[in-house]
């Protein structure tokens, strides 16, 4: 297949160094670029105290601009922001009101007056107005084009724990089955058999997607009536940033396929060639670019900063491109792309972490403390907040702590005030401490029992240092031998 080459009439006829890569990615950073930095608007999400509530405080600032107050809080979108209220969700106004009542299971953002709601297994759809406009009979049912929707038949799958789910389209977590596009008004607009990705912020007129029923399944940019305006091309691509979308294409070459980077602008028209072998969001007006083993930095126009590439590039803590090595050197590089003397790098202007310091198990983030022998919990003073009366328990998150229900064989929430709540649903397991490609050491056949007693001991542990800590078993994927967990943090703990 041949490549896709802009209009361009630059060539390169520098020579090549070679270049030892000892690590590298195989697709471009998924962290974030410009646009999407400067989406985030001015408010916040903002989470603490002892019962870990939430409000909005300014972004550059800290400061408190919406008082903790609610156990969810997510990020505004259209001037209204989905909070939780004693297990349910409604939407705020940027001045805190209330101005859809908390009714929803989960709610997601809103997209040209439109928003996703979850009820029981089923998503729908909510107007600004509070209405629900479609009622929930989806699996997934997001707002992307007006009042067309990405849907998904069947029921919603949760994929992370109740205090971390969101309804969002595409992100860490996409779907992993076939969707389509419905709209509100005439219904099904395709068949149900597609892939969809985010082309455009904000309010979108064309999204990513690819028919998974073909036998070459490729990504083209698809209008609010399901129809192609650009026919699909791309074996991989992202969302626009600074005007540009990253696209790739697989190539066959002799004995391996090479995947091949490049970018289109916002009508999906190539403008920087599909020729290199990676290439990153723009980030300070720049992606890094790699080709066979060499290094630069582009910018969106397709020009490489010093008219080359180097054998190694590198950023300084604010983004910028900072230095590059050129014959096994180091030199700093200017704006207009002159070598220099590497500058003294500045320091990063944002707040770094505290350092890590090992916690017991028994101790939560915001200083309360679980106790026994029955479990309960007591703030820093040494007030009881939840009366020692159950099996095992965890720390409050999101505004409420889990504890077991030997009646319903399941783990059930709490509020503040130690009662049970109907809100969020009770969980089969739980556990306090979770490590990806790990899994918890088995306390009992029965997966309920056996959460139980590995909570148990993980805080029995905390209590007495003494007492075996449960562990955590690698999947022999990525996740090998297995952790014991000593503490909440675990990374230092042994």
């Amino acid at each position: 297949m041949p490549r896709l080459l802009a209009n361009r009439t630059w060539s390169r006829n520098w020579s090549r160094i070679p270049l030892l890569v000892v690590s590298l990615s195989c697709t471009p950073s998924l962290g974030l670029g410009d646009d999407l930095a400067a989406s985030l608007g001015p408010m916040v999400p903002s989470c603490g105290g002892i019962f870990d509530l939430c409000g909005y405080s300014d972004r550059q600032t800290g400061k408190e601009l919406i008082p903790r107050a609610f156990e969810r809080a997510m990020l505004f979108s259209e001037g209204l922001a989905a909070v939780r209220i004693n297990g349910l969700f409604g939407y705020i106004n940027t001045a805190g009101k209330i101005v859809i009542e908390p009714r929803f299971d989960l709610a997601g953002t809103f997209h040209d007056g439109f928003a996703e709601i979850l009820v029981g297994q089923h998503t729908g759809v909510v107007a600004e107005t509070g209405k629900v406009v479609l009622e929930p009979q989806f699996g997934r049912s997001t707002p992307v084009m007006g009042d067309v929707l990405i849907a998904r038949k069947g029921q919603f799958r949760q994929k992370r724990r109740p205090e971390m789910e969101e309804l969002r389209f595409g992100g860490l977590f996409p779907e992993d089955s076939s969707m389509g596009l419905y709209s509100l008004s005439k219904g099904w607009l395709t068949t149900d058999t597609y892939e969809f990705k985010p082309f455009e912020p904000g309010r979108p007129k064309l999204v990513w997607a690819r028919n998974l029923n073909v036998k070459q399944s490729r990504f083209g940019l698809m209008n609010n009536e399901g129809q192609w305006k650009v026919d699909p091309t791309f074996d991989a691509v992202q969302s626009i940033n600074k005007g540009r979308a990253i696209v790739a294409i697989n190539v066959k070459e002799p004995g391996k396929l090479r995947r091949l980077w490049g970018a289109v602008d916002a009508d999906g028209k190539v403008v920087i060639s599909l020729e290199y072998d990676w290439l990153s969001n723009w980030q300070q007006g720049f992606a890094n670019v790699q080709l066979n083993g060499e290094e630069g930095f582009l910018d969106t126009n397709g020009n490489l900063l010093g008219g080359r590439f180097f054998q190694k590039v590198e950023r300084d803590l604010q983004g910028k491109p900072f230095k590059v090595q050129l014959d096994g050197k180091w030199f700093g590089i200017t704006a207009e792309g002159g070598l220099v003397d590497v500058p003294e790098e500045k320091p990063f202007p944002f707040r770094v972490g505290e350092p890590i310091t090992p916690s017991k198990n028994t101790q939560c983030k915001s200083g309360v403390s679980i106790v026994s022998k029955d479990w309960g919990l007591q703030d820093p003073d040494g007030r009881m907040l939840v009366e020692p009366k159950f099996e095992a328990i965890s720390c409050f998150r999101r505004g409420i702590a889990w504890v077991p229900d030997m009646t319903r064989n399941a783990w059930c929430p709490i509020g503040p005030d130690g009662k049970a709540r109907s809100k969020p649903d009770c969980l089969p397991t739980y556990y306090e401490v979770e490590v990806s490609h790990h899994y918890p050491e088995s306390f009992d056949p029965d997966p309920f029992r056996s959460s139980v007693l590995w909570m148990q001991a993980f805080l029995k542990h905390g209590e007495n240092p003494a007492y075996p800590a449960p562990r955590l078993i690698g999947d022999r994927i990525q996740g090998t031998g297995s952790i014991s967990v000593s503490c909440r943090e675990i990374i230092p703990c042994e």
